[in-house]
C-alpha cells in the first residue's frame, strides 16, 4: 500500500452539502408518519425484537421512499444483514439500492464505512478495498465532528496496524482523536484508540509523545469509569467488546511501564520474580503463552493444556491429544473480546476445542505433520514438515496459498512479525525473517552468539526476542531488528532458567520463560 499520513488531515475537512428537502402540508404528514415508524423499529430492535423492527424499517422504503429517514432505514437494515445475519451479499445488496436510490442521503457516509467492514472481514480480508472505502467515508462525511469520521480514521489505523506501517496509524489516530472531538463515539472508543497511539508512538521511538498519550489517559478513564456509573454496565466498544474500568486502567498502565522499559540508556533488563511450579508435573513442556490475563503451558508428553493466573494459582487443565504448537486466537464470534486456544495436533489445528482439518489446493488432501504455527489477522500459518512450507489458512480453514521462502528444512518454531515478515526458526540456519515476497531481510546465525535458539516472541512494542538454549541467552532486537541487549549466563534468571524451552511476554514487557530441567515457567520482570 501506499498510502500515507498526508491526506488524511485534509480529507477529515471535506463537506458535501447535502440537500434539504422542502415540505408541502402532506409531505410534513409522511414525515411525521415515517418519524413514528423510524421509532417503533428501532425500539423493537433495543429490545431484540429483529423482525418486528425490519418490518418497521422495510415500511419505510417501501410505503414512504421519499422520506428523509428512507435512506436510514435501508442502513439499519443492510447493517443487521451483516452484524447479525452474517450475510455479507445481502448487506451490499442493500447498500446499493441506497447508493442507488439516495446519493444525497445522509447515510451514504455509514453506507461507505459498513462496505469498508465487510471488505477487511471477508475471507480473505480485502484491506486495499477497505482503505478505499474509509477514504470516501471521510470524503463525503461532512463536518469533522462525525461520528462517521471517526470511525473511519480509526478503521484505517486498523488496517495499517495490520497492513501497513506505523506512520499511517499514528497520523489516523491522531486526526481521530483530536479532529474529531466532537464526534459522538463513545469514551471506551476513545480510550482504545488513545492506547493504540500511545503504543505506535513508543515503536516509532518517540517516547515522550507516548508518555503524554499515556497521562492523557487517565482523563478518558475517568469518562469511562463515568459512563459505566450512568449505565449502570461496563461500556460497549467497536463489535460489541465489552470493556471495564479495570480492564483499561490495567493497559494503561501496562503501556507505560513497556514504554519506561525501554527508555534506559543501557536497555531493557529483567530480573527474577518467581516460578511457577504446576501442580500436576511437567514431562515434556512445549510451550507458554499468556493470553486474556491468565497463563498457558502445554505439554506433550501429559497431553495437556494446562492454566495459571500470572501469580501461579492454578485454574485448569485440557486433554489436547498429540499437541506440537500452541497460539491464542481472539474469538471473533464473540466481537474479538475473547482469546481462544489453537493447538496445532501432527494433522489438524484443534481451536477452541473444535478440530479443523486443513486441505490445500491442487496439493496432498490435507496436512499430515504440522509441527509449528501462528496466528495472523488473516487466520493461521501454519509450517507442516512432511511438504517443508508454511502454509496460510483463513480462520475459517479456507487455504489461502504458501507463504514464499528459500527451501528450509526442520523448522522448529514460526512466529509473525507484526509488519508481516515470517519469522522462523530453522535447526541448521537460525533466526530468519522473510519478507511478503520470501527475501530474506535478517539471519541470526548460528555463530552469532545463539547457537540454539529455542523460541521467538514479540512484545506489545513490536521487539523481537529471541530465547537460546545456550548459556541460556536471550536477545531482545528492536522492530527493524536492531540490537537492543544480550543477556547470557543464568545470572540474568537468578538461575531459574537452565534448560529453556519456550518464552512469551506479556503486557507489560514480564517475562515467562518455560524450563525443561526445573519443569517450571520463570516470571521475570
Amino acid at each position: 500500500m501506499t498510502t500515507r499520513v498526508a491526506w488524511l488531515s485534509a480529507l477529515i475537512g471535506l463537506a458535501v452539502a447535502q440537500p434539504l428537502f422542502a415540505q408541502t402540508g402532506t409531505e410534513a404528514q409522511l414525515e411525521r408518519a415515517a418519524e413514528r415508524r423510524f421509532r417503533s423499529a428501532e425500539q423493537f430492535y433495543a429490545g431484540g425484537r429483529y423482525g418486528q423492527a425490519l418490518r418497521d424499517f422495510e415500511a419505510i422504503l417501501d410505503t414512504m421512499p421519499g422520506s428523509r429517514l428512507a435512506d436510514d432505514a435501508a442502513l439499519r437494515i443492510a447493517r443487521h444483514r451483516f452484524d447479525v445475519e452474517g450475510d455479507p451479499a445481502a448487506a451490499e445488496q442493500m447498500v446499493d439500492r441506497l447508493f442507488r436510490a439516495y446519493p444525497a442521503g445522509d447515510s451514504i457516509p455509514g453506507a461507505h464505512l459498513l462496505l469498508g467492514e465487510i471488505a477487511i472481514r471477508s475471507l480473505p480480508p480485502r484491506p486495499e478495498d477497505a482503505l478505499a472505502e474509509f477514504e470516501r467515508v471521510l470524503t463525503v462525511a461532512g463536518s469533522a465532528g462525525s461520528s462517521w469520521s471517526f470511525a473511519a480514521l480509526t478503521g484505517i489505523a486498523a488496517i495499517a496496524s495490520d497492513f501497513m506501517d506505523d506512520g499511517t496509524v499514528a497520523g489516523a489516530l491522531l486526526s481521530a482523536l483530536h479532529e474529531t472531538r466532537s464526534a459522538p463515539a463513545s469514551s471506551a472508543e476513545r480510550f482504545r484508540a488513545r492506547l493504540l497511539l500511545a503504543r505506535t508512538l513508543a515503536r516509532l521511538g518517540e517516547s515522550n509523545a507516548a508518555f503524554g498519550e499515556v497521562a492523557g489517559l487517565r482523563a478518558d478513564l475517568l469518562r469511562v469509569i463515568r459512563d459505566e456509573a450512568a449505565d449502570g454496565a461496563a461500556p460497549t466498544g467497536v463489535a460489541g467488546e465489552s470493556f471495564s474500568e479495570a480492564r483499561l486502567a490495567e493497559e494503561a498502565r501496562g503501556l507505560a511501564t513497556l514504554v519506561s522499559r525501554y527508555q534506559s540508556p543501557g536497555g531493557p533488563a529483567w530480573r527474577f520474580a518467581g516460578a511457577i511450579q504446576p501442580p500436576q508435573r511437567l514431562d515434556r513442556p512445549l510451550r507458554v503463552r499468556i493470553a486474556e490475563g491468565s497463563l498457558h503451558v502445554l505439554d506433550r508428553d501429559t497431553d495437556e493444556l494446562q492454566t495459571f493466573t500470572p501469580e501461579g494459582e492454578f485454574e485448569e487443565a485440557i486433554g489436547v491429544e498429540d499437541p506440537w504448537d500452541l497460539a491464542y486466537a481472539d474469538d471473533v464470534a464473540a466481537g474479538g473480546g475473547m482469546a481462544v486456544p489453537v493447538v496445532a495436533a501432527d494433522e489438524a489445528l484443534i481451536v477452541g476445542g473444535n478440530l479443523m482439518t486443513l486441505r490445500l489446493e491442487n496439493g496432498p488432501e490435507r496436512l499430515r505433520r504440522i509441527r509449528a504455527l501462528t496466528v495472523t489477522p488473516e487466520g493461521y500459518w501454519v509450517w507442516d514438515d512432511r511438504e517443508k512450507g508454511v502454509f496460510r489458512f483463513a480462520r475459517s480453514g479456507l487455504y489461502l496459498g504458501r507463504t514464499p521462502h528459500p527451501r528450509l528444512n526442520e523448522v522448529r518454531r514460526i512466529e509473525r512479525h507484526p509488519a508481516g515478515h515470517l519469522i522462523v526458526i530453522e535447526d541448521r540456519q537460525g533466526v530468519l525473517a522473510f519478507d511478503a515476497e520470501g527475501r530474506r531481510i535478517f539471519h541470526l546465525t548460528r555463530d552469532s552468539g545463539f547457537p540454539e535458539p529455542v523460541d521467538v516472541a514479540f512484545d506489545d512494542l513490536g521487539n523481537l526476542f529471541v530465547l537460546d538454549r545456550d548459556g541460556p541467552t536471550l536477545g531482545v532486537f528492536d522492530r527493524d531488528f536492531n540490537p537492543v541487549v544480550r543477556l547470557q549466563g543464568e545470572a540474568w534468571s537468578g538461575g531459574a532458567v537452565r534448560r529453556p524451552v519456550s518464552l512469551d511476554v506479556g503486557p507489560d514487557g514480564v517475562l515467562y520463560v518455560l524450563d525443561e530441567s526445573t519443569r517450571a515457567v520463570a516470571v521475570l520482570r
